[in-house]
């Protein structure tokens, strides 16, 4: 029985079903032509090439998410996957994502070069230098006249007063951007007051405008420089090779300079509290005082009643009175003086002093360290050196007397011990060897060699054939 014709519905749904599912995500590179913005949201254009063109839908909920528009006369690589219109048989892609052309190779870029810094150990937490949380001297590398320049010095303005801080100014977008970042991290590296951490900022921008910082050139510069770096590049979202390479990474460059040091409210949160001390100190002075002034009071108003009496009681008790009191004085102020000395050992520019001199002879300690281990290794290079010397004197004594060996049994076989054994050789007058009874003729004259000497003969007869 044969099958029976398809509706138009049934071919519509198996075509939608077909092209659906196999076109459930695709790209496709085109330009953009008959762009139309509905006011609902939903935009309608035609993607098209030299040869062929498709309709294209980007709806109002992925169109307001999408980080680049597109735009009339220009490619872009789209995103999306084909839907069937039923009732009118027609297909056409829906967009999810726009890209820029060229922007899939620089993904793929990225990721290569992720990789192969990733296998260097660019991007390990234990090659990463640990920041010092109260830095006095912060060097900033960015483009003096770029907005994030500004976000880090309105920052700025809420750190302590003793902060400063250092413009390395490079270019941060463009073909001369790695050079010009690089050599800022140098150049904060080599100077004579080099500051305690760097900060490596930039705005926002396209993965075309930040590619500057994922060139090898800054990624290797960051890895190299011994002073701690703070990237904040570009939004949160935005991520480059030099995120990765840094010893902290930043949200954006405002976060960046909230990481890099304390604001002064929370260095205050964290001194103690002298003026609750001071105000108790001065209420018990105060106290002791009004103690003492009362008790004087009393002194006097008991002295008029007895003048006589109690006249020397009452200078005794004054004198008592008084030194109790200077000695009550006396001892406040030691135990000010000793609150001072506190104080003092927690404020913030001592206790920076202090860990200044601890890394100075952390740095001192491994300079040492440094040149032990050169030494350790210069001796033993000398050591391999004489060994090696050693070693060529004792091959060269081998290979000569295996020399003079082959050159005994070369001499062995030579044709002046043959003919010590007795042997002879002979040849005709012209000097040509006489090999075989064959040569030979009577009467010819023949020279026999020995070894210690020739003699000159002459044929009689020649008898051919085999000697016994």
């Amino acid at each position: 029985m044969e099958n029976a014709p398809l509706s138009v519905t049934e071919l519509t749904a198996g075509i939608k079903k077909l092209l659906e599912q196999n076109y459930a995500s695709i790209e496709v590179t085109g330009e953009v032509s008959r762009l139309t913005r509905h006011a609902s949201g939903h935009i309608y254009f035609t993607i098209k090439d030299a040869h062929a063109s498709i309709s294209a839908v980007i709806w109002r909920s992925a169109a307001v998410r999408l980080h680049l528009q597109p735009k009339e006369g220009e490619a872009f690589i789209f995103t999306g996957s084909l839907s069937v219109y039923e009732p009118r048989g027609t297909y056409q892609l829906v967009v999810r994502k726009v890209e820029a052309v060229g922007a899939g190779q620089l993904a793929a870029e990225f990721e290569h070069r992720k990789k192969i810094f990733s296998e260097r150990g660019w991007f390990d937490a234990n090659r990463k230098i640990k920041s010092t949380k109260l830095p006095s001297h912060i060097g900033i590398i960015t483009s003096p006249t770029a907005a994030a320049f500004e976000d880090v010095k309105k920052v700025f303005t809420t750190r302590p007063g003793w902060l400063q801080f250092t413009l390395a100014p490079a270019v941060v977008q463009g073909d001369s951007a790695a050079s010009s970042i690089s050599h800022a991290v140098h150049q904060l590296n080599n100077t004579h007051a080099k500051p305690d951490l760097i900060l490596l900022v930039r705005g926002g921008g396209s993965m075309e405008d930040l590619w500057c910082f994922n060139d090898e050139m800054v990624v290797k510069a960051i890895v190299d420089s011994q002073i701690p770096v703070i990237s904040g590049i570009g939004h949160e979202i935005d991520s480059t090779l030099a995120d990765f390479a840094a010893d902290i990474r930043a949200a954006t460059p405002s976060n960046a300079a909230e990481l890099a040091c304390p604001d002064r409210d929370t260095l205050r949160s964290k001194l103690p509290r002298t003026s609750l001390l001071q105000t108790l100190v001065s209420n018990h002075l105060n106290f002791s005082q009004r103690q003492s002034s009362e008790q004087f009071t009393q002194l006097q108003h008991h002295w008029q009643r007895s003048q006589d009496a109690r006249f020397q009681h009452s200078e005794r008790a004054t004198s008592n009175l008084i030194y109790s009191y200077k000695g009550g004085l006396n001892q406040h102020r030691r135990s000010l003086s000793e609150l001072k000395h506190r104080l003092f050992q927690q404020e913030p520019r001592t206790q920076l002093r202090r860990r200044q001199q601890m890394l100075q002879q952390c740095q001192q300690h491994l300079i040492t360290f440094q040149m032990h281990g050169r030494n350790r290794q210069k001796n033993q290079l000398e050591k391999t050196r004489q060994r090696l010397i050693w070693l060529a004197e004792k091959n060269n004594g081998t290979q000569k007397q295996h020399l003079m060996s082959l050159q005994k049994q070369l001499e062995d076989l030579g044709p002046i011990q043959v003919l010590k054994r007795g042997y002879t050789m002979n040849t005709n007058e012209k000097g040509k060897l006489i090999a075989s009874a064959t040569q030979l003729h009577p009467d010819d004259k023949i020279h026999i060699h020995f070894h210690d000497g020739k003699a000159q003969v002459q044929t009689i007869a020649v008898s051919k054939g085999k000697t016994t």
